[in-house]
């Protein structure tokens, strides 16, 4: 998908968390003893939540209980029905060893040993005995929970005569999610009393890698996948740009050892409950009227399913904006509406060939060649009519790069794409923090400016992140939030929780990390993301303070100094992922504060009359000007580029210190 503005003249450049113990991301999280947030929920729609752990994404329902709290500390049953959900099972049993204490997993308890606790977990049918002892059936607001799909509910209480809590899922799914509330409700090794209902408001909700640029390695979707399932996500869309198996070999098949990567790629995804979804682009040579062009989309699509793929993408994004082939121009003949005309009947084949014909598998989903604005058009009108109505389309906004997604403008292009009498079903593809359009800047600022209440006419929303997989996580954090439960989501207060996450519980690497974040807030010159908005605090108070020849306040050398440790500590971070992917920018940030500290000697030598030490101090700004300028950061297609962050305000106060001193 091109995601340069609309508007902008820009040429187009084109570049699991595993619960397990073996889980690199949550190895990582593990050791730096962040498996467990324990910071207090934030105020949320239902007010007063009596000092519960917080919550991310933010539930549906949640309060606290009565009664004592249920300890992890010493030995702790697992009660798991037959049938339930393995990787909650083993995620539990990391929760309790985390916690201090020793799993024993059974099928059914009787006898417990004194001193003991207990954690129920399956569907609602299969713990249903404890739903009823501890008075959980009757809630409305967990019967309410447990009758949605993904839906969950969490309780304690005593059964059996020892502290328990109930994990209980309206399906496997659900009772996955409720082990991702339970991992952040854990506090001091206990589960304090509480009650939680909780569902999400959106279908579909994850990552799609469809961005271009050098794509992902194969650690990384990895980790992301994992990333995403503990965040209750649901989806990963396999979709990189510049894989040629993709779109400009798009008919020939995979290597055995190829494969093997893609089905690690997908038993990841189906232990996190995500679905990977295979997105196949055509466009750029398909004749859509032609029988082998079909036989071979559907040969590959079979390919991936046989590897236990059930949900697909036929992305005609990005490609000739007319009917191309012969063949088709005789069929359908020119013209938007026509090319419109074939396209629809060639994923109706697909859909009739191969969706239709298989168990199990999801609606298909496509991206129209015009897949921005809601407004009506010749391509979107034939679209909507010729188009199966069960076929997905997938929408990026008013633009290709949507500052703000409204209600309004989701209902419009479901019509859009439909009909007046039956809206198509859509999924958002953001382009947001994608960077592939500017691959010198990283775009860290919370995700804002999509409606609140988006849930009512959608049917889900995935992220297109950056190049940089591990500096894209905070993102995902927050579509995360977003999708589930769009009401309550606070974009400040879900970045601080995702950049907690990730930095660990250091408090000199969380300053470290979120002053790195700082520098790279700015979106699109976008009014509600401004540019290093702490920085331009600390350099206006700093002006002002010098201009009425007052003492500085130190705030802004503190910050230099900060910066200029970014390289050291940054590696200290619970994903060191993120370390890795900043690493350019972070040493650019290092010179650009060694520039700023040489800057306040410059000035204060200037002021005090020492041209010695002023004149010493001007070269070493000079010097680190020109090295944080230094092209550093590696791209596919475009050279090497010039790392930019804090969109020139560093480079700003820097010229407008050496300007002071020449003009004293």
């Amino acid at each position: 998908m091109n995601t340069a503005p609309i508007g902008a003249g820009a040429k187009r450049r084109r570049s699991v968390l595993l619960l397990v113990a073996a889980g690199a991301l949550t190895a990582a999280l593990v050791v730096a003893g962040w498996f467990a947030v324990s910071r207090e929920h934030p105020d949320g729609p239902e007010g007063n939540r009596g000092g519960v752990p917080s919550i991310f994404p933010t539930p549906q329902h949640v309060r606290a209980g009565t009664g004592e709290p249920v300890p992890l500390t010493g030995h702790v049953y697992i009660v798991a029905p037959a049938g339930t959900d393995p990787a909650s099972t083993a995620a539990v049993q990391d929760l309790v060893a985390s916690a201090g204490g020793t799993a024993e997993v059974v099928t059914a308890l009787a006898s417990p040993r004194d001193g003991s606790s207990a954690i129920h977990l399956g569907t609602d049918s299969a713990v249903a005995p404890v739903l009823k002892e501890l008075q959980l059936d009757s809630d409305p607001e967990i019967k309410d929970s447990l009758g949605r799909a993904e839906g969950y509910a969490i309780g304690t209480g005593q059964s059996d005569g020892i502290p328990t809590a109930v994990l209980a899922g309206r399906d496997n799914d659900g009772v996955f999610h409720s082990v991702q509330t339970l991992r952040q409700l854990l506090k001091d090794g206990s589960v304090g009393a509480v009650r939680v209902g909780d569902w999400p408001l959106m279908e579909t909700r994850g990552v799609i890698e469809g961005f271009y640029g050098t794509p992902w390695s194969h650690q990384a979707r990895l980790d992301v996948i994992e990333f995403a399932g503990r965040q209750k996500m649901n989806t990963y869309i396999y979709s990189p740009k510049d894989d040629p198996l993709l779109r400009d070999k798009w008919r020939d098949l995979y290597t055995n050892q190829e494969l093997g990567e893609l089905r690690e790629l997908i038993d990841a995804a189906s232990t996190n409950h995500i679905r990977f979804s295979y997105a196949l682009s055509p466009g750029i040579d398909v004749c859509y009227s032609s029988e082998a062009d079909l036989e071979d989309a559907v040969a590959k699509l079979e390919s991936l399913y046989s590897l236990g793929v059930r949900s697909f993408v036929i992305p005609l994004d990005d490609i000739a904006t007319k009917v191309q082939c012969s063949d088709d121009l005789r069929e359908f003949g020119s013209g938007q509406a026509n090319l419109a005309k074939a396209q629809a009947s060639f994923l109706n084949d697909v859909n009739e060939r191969f969706i239709s014909a298989k168990d199990g598998i999801l609606p298909l989903e496509t991206v129209p060649t015009f897949y921005n604005g809601s407004g009506s058009t010749p391509y979107k009108r034939e679209l909507g009519q010729a188009l199966n109505p069960g076929i997905v389309v997938q929408w990026t906004g008013e633009d290709v790069v949507s500052h703000r997604i409204t209600l309004e403008s989701a209902q419009t292009a479901a019509t859009t794409y439909g009909s007046p009498g039956s809206p198509r079903s859509i999924v958002i593809w953001d382009n947001y923090p994608v960077n592939d359009f500017s691959q010198d800047h990283l775009f860290m600022a919370p995700v804002i400016g999509r409606d609140a209440d988006l849930h009512q006419s959608i049917r889900g929303m995935v992220t297109n992140p950056m190049i940089e997989p591990y500096l894209s996580l905070p993102a995902i954090f927050n579509y995360a939030d977003l999708s589930w439960n769009g009401p309550a989501y606070d974009p400040g207060k879900s970045m601080n929780a995702a950049l907690s996450l990730v930095a660990g519980p250091d408090p000199e690497v969380q300053s470290a990390v979120r002053a790195f974040v700082d520098l790279n807030q700015d979106w699109q010159d976008d009014a509600l993301t401004p540019s290093a908005p702490e920085l331009r605090r600390d350099i206006d108070q700093f002006w002002s303070d010098y201009d009425a020849g007052r003492s500085p306040s130190g705030a802004l050398k503190a910050r230099a100094e900060l910066l200029q440790r970014l390289p050291a500590l940054l590696p200290r971070m619970a994903v060191p992922g993120f370390a890795e992917d900043a690493t350019h920018w972070a040493a650019a940030a290092a010179q650009y504060g060694r520039g700023v500290e040489e800057a306040l000697v410059m000035l204060e030598a200037a002021k005090r009359g020492d041209t010695q030490a002023a004149t010493e101090a001007r070269i070493n700004v000079q010097g680190a000007l020109r090295a944080a300028a230094a092209k550093t950061q590696p791209t596919l297609e475009l050279g090497v580029v010039t790392p930019v962050l804090g969109d020139g305000e560093l480079t700003s106060f820097l010229e407008r210190a050496l300007q002071q001193v020449q003009a004293g």
